[in-house]
């Protein structure tokens, strides 16, 4: 996926992104390459290394998250995430 799709995915900025993916360079947990199409383009990729720690933040994330639906309550946990989800997918740009 190139800097530019991730940055859009995660509503984020795309030179943000940018500064925020050097530490997982760094660490061995993505590489960044020439893209295959457009190789003015950056493809993240995830190493071995990436793989094996996204599937460590998933387990937890999972336990996190049931966790919090557990206090919080299932009703007012949807409808959290629901509103969540609104405003990430509203233009927010004035």
């Amino acid at each position: 996926m190139t800097i530019n799709e991730l940055a859009a995915m995660l509503v984020m900025d795309r030179t943000t992104l940018g500064r925020n993916v050097l530490p997982l360079q760094r660490d061995g947990l993505i590489a960044i390459a020439p893209g295959k199409k457009d190789r003015r383009s950056r493809e993240l990729r995830l190493t071995p290394a990436g793989r094996k720690r996204l599937h460590g933040a998933r387990e937890s994330w999972s336990r996190a998250q049931a966790s919090f639906a557990q206090i919080f309550g299932p009703g007012r946990t949807a409808s959290l995430r629901a509103s969540l989800h609104a405003v990430a997918a509203a233009d927010l740009s004035v």
